[in-house]
């Protein structure tokens, strides 16, 4: 009774949500706060708003949706003939809500919202601009005309005729993925490649967590069976462990090991006696929402050294089969793997797979090598490459690794039809194509270069000494 009206009169008074007026008074768009953006845009590619904003239509702006205020809705809809409801989601709260208010008010407004755009799915631009079309269009408008309206659309969208005819079916989207040179990529190539060549060992259910790891759900890994919350990979797995034949393996993250997996987890699994795995993905932070620190991350947020250690927790609930594994090297990874899967010890075990966030060691290292190469001083990069002339173009590097620097180029050579691999310049060295192609028994087409910048008279001589022998022994097997 009171913290309804309180909550109106608030939204109200602080005017959280905001009514654009406009020249074109018999109609009007209300709209959810979050598709403003995409609604604007829509209106300005069909030539009824600028680029700041300014349109000719009545725009009201719901950024506080619940609760509604019936005064400021209805203040909205009078003298109105047609309004359109641009609101994602199912069910259609607020369309609802105005054809209520408007049949109560008595107020002869033709109200439209899902039947114009789409009862499900996202919003996205195309929808939401062939929406407003139709609408504009059917309502009539005195700053644009109907034909000028069409024109703009089709002009906007004449090349999907042609996309259609060249592509019968939709590309498949690229889905989202671990970051360029990310350490937990490399722990689900190797979990993938044990699957691939060892599936009495490798083939078992792998319980999923909450943050970057989730990716590996997605292509080209598909590494996970289940997704239960933060931190609660591991008590997940405690429910279907007794119904496999083989020992299941858990895999979470240090920002939700700290969360929730140290005590809903380990604690539960070292009390229950559970005998299966749990890889812990130790890239010292939260990475997932923005490198927040953990407790393993040597300091707190006041830069504080601190000592606490995920081992250390580990040994504190009574766990004794724990190793650490350098996550880049797949191929001891595998082999971790591989024992903690096999090994007689019973009870848990644990791998801890560890390497920093590579995004927020760019964010370190980068201005640091630009400092040093502004100064004079020598800067050694390391990238990788692939052979054009040893590369089969199988693409199996891809689908074991899926680095978004790792793309496609169309062979120099006549008779190879399919494209063969190559690295863009988003190559940050990690090294990680080279070991998935060794461990995988992979064609050997990746090479590994050092970029040097501002070489001293000692890197200049050593590169022309290597330059001359390895002309010399080219010349001698010619």
């Amino acid at each position: 009774e009171k913290r309804l009206p309180a909550a109106r009169r608030y939204i109200v008074e602080r005017k959280l949500n905001e009514h654009l007026r406009g020249d074109e008074d018999h109609l009007g768009i209300v709209m959810q706060g979050g598709l403003w953006n995409t609604t604007l845009r829509g209106l300005h590619v069909l030539g009824l708003a600028d680029t700041r904003g300014r349109t000719p239509v009545p725009l009201l702006v719901l950024n506080a949706i619940h609760p509604l205020v019936p005064e400021e809705l209805i203040d909205f809809l009078r003298d109105k003939r047609r309004v359109l409801v641009v609101e994602e989601g199912m069910p259609n709260y607020i369309e609802r809500e105005l054809k209520a208010l408007a049949h109560e008010a008595r107020l002869g407004v033709e109200i439209q919202g899902k039947d114009v755009f789409s009862p499900h799915g996202e919003y996205v631009p195309q929808l939401v601009i062939d929406g407003l079309r139709r609408f504009l269009v059917s309502a009539g408008m005195k700053a644009q005309s109907s034909g000028a309206i069409e024109d703009r659309y089709h002009a906007l969208t004449a090349h999907r005729e042609k996309i259609a005819a060249v592509l019968p079916e939709p590309v498949a989207k690229r889905p989202p993925s671990f970051c360029t040179g990310c350490p937990e990529r490399p722990v689900f190539s190797a979990l993938k490649i044990l699957r691939q060549r060892e599936p009495a060992i490798g083939d078992t259910h792998v319980a999923a967590d909450i943050g970057c790891s989730t990716f590996s759900t997605q292509a080209p890994f598909n590494v996970g069976n289940s997704v239960l919350g933060y931190g609660m990979g591991l008590a997940s797995s405690s429910a279907v462990s007794p119904l496999f034949g083989k020992r299941t393996i858990a895999v979470m993250g240090d920002g939700g090991f700290w969360h929730n997996g140290l005590t809903n987890g380990v604690a539960n699994a070292m009390y229950n006696r559970q005998d299966s795995v749990l890889v812990i993905l130790d890239n010292f932070y939260a990475a997932a929402t923005g490198q927040h620190h953990v407790p393993s991350t040597g300091k707190n947020a006041r830069n504080e050294p601190l000592a606490m250690t995920i081992p250390a927790a580990l040994r504190g609930l009574g766990v004794k089969w724990i190793r650490t594994v350098n996550s880049y090297r797949i191929a001891e990874v595998m082999g971790t793997l591989r024992e903690a899967l096999t090994t007689r010890v019973p009870g848990l075990k644990v791998v801890i797979a560890r390497n920093e966030c590579m995004l927020e060691r760019q964010r370190r290292e980068k201005p640091r090598l630009r400092q040093h190469a502004a100064a004079g001083r020598e800067v050694v990069q390391a990238r990788f490459g692939v052979d054009p002339d040893v590369c089969t173009g199988d693409h199996s590097c891809m689908r074991l690794n899926g680095c978004p620097s790792l793309t496609l180029r169309e062979s120099a050579d006549p008779l190879r039809e399919d494209p063969i691999a190559h690295v863009d310049d988003t190559c940050v060295g990690c090294g990680v194509c080279g070991e998935v192609a060794h461990a995988a028994v992979l064609c050997p087409s990746f090479y590994e270069v050092r970029v040097i910048t501002n070489p001293t008279r000692w890197t200049r001589f050593v590169s022309r000494m290597r330059v001359a022998v390895i002309r010399r022994l080219a010349a001698a097997t010619a």
